[in-house]
């Protein structure tokens, strides 16, 4: 209880003083940059469900005046949902592993397209990707070439929404950040991409969704695999091409 006490402080701390996020925008005709090395790992393995402002939520801001009572019932209320939301994102998953998806090989196929026709020299870059899904610390390399670069494109996370008990739909949300490759701590490019944004950041690149690829329930997505597929296989493609469009 502490402790869920004390990080629902802290958020609200945070959310207090945060400040607003700000680009770093590229200009590929004016960098310099011909050669970029590509952080390996740019797609979670699987699917995520994300719910926002859904029926547990409402209920644990509603009894958020209510004191400690108020606390027991909204924890109560959040980890019903969690477990509804669990419940779900197992469904949609099952769903996509037997159409055989395969998310990162989606994602990658379509960033290596975009990137070709930039005339970039692109390779790898190994880097160990915590859980968290954040962006890597790049350590520099003090044998770099002259116009090397770093690039990490972040997914961290993609799959099915709802919000407010709407319809599901799909969504995808990326961390974009390219640095120098002798001096990592120049930045680049710094940015945002989602695809299917709740509410979308200024100056970040907002992907708007298909509304061909929307359920009204779980079940409607277990009732079309092959549909259910396809709306998060063009969630993927559009961000993807989106993601290289910043390297322009």
């Amino acid at each position: 209880m502490k402790r869920l006490m004390g990080s629902l402080l802290v958020v609200g701390l945070l959310g207090g003083c945060a400040s607003p996020y700000r680009p770093v925008p590229f200009d590929q005709a004016t960098s310099g940059i011909s050669k970029i090395q590509v952080v390996e790992d740019a797609i979670p393995a699987k699917t995520g469900v994300r719910k926002l402002a859904t029926n547990g939520q409402n209920m644990a801001a509603a009894t958020s005046g209510l004191g400690l009572a108020g606390l027991v019932v909204g924890m109560a209320a959040a980890g019903i949902e969690a477990g509804i939301a669990n419940n779900q994102n197992g469904k949609i998953n099952t769903v996509l592993e037997s159409q055989k998806f395969d998310g990162e090989a989606i994602f990658d196929e379509a960033f290596e397209a975009s990137l070709k026709g930039l005339n970039y020299e692109v390779s790898s870059f190994k880097a160990e990707r915590d859980t968290s899904r954040s962006l890597v610390a790049v350590t520099p390399q003090a044998n770099a070439p002259d116009g090397s670069a770093v690039l990490d494109v972040a997914g961290v996370a993609y799959g099915y929404q709802q919000v407010g008990g709407t319809k599901w739909r799909p969504y995808v949300v990326i961390l974009v950040r390219m640095v120098d490759s002798k001096d990592p701590k120049k930045i680049l490019l710094d940015n945002r991409v989602e695809y299917n944004a709740v509410a979308p950041v200024p100056l970040t690149v907002n992907v708007p969704g298909n509304p061909d690829y929307a359920f009204d329930k779980v079940e409607d997505i277990e009732a079309d695999p092959a549909k259910a597929t396809e709306g998060l296989r063009i969630a993927l493609v559009e961000s993807a091409r989106a993601t290289a469009q910043l390297l322009k």
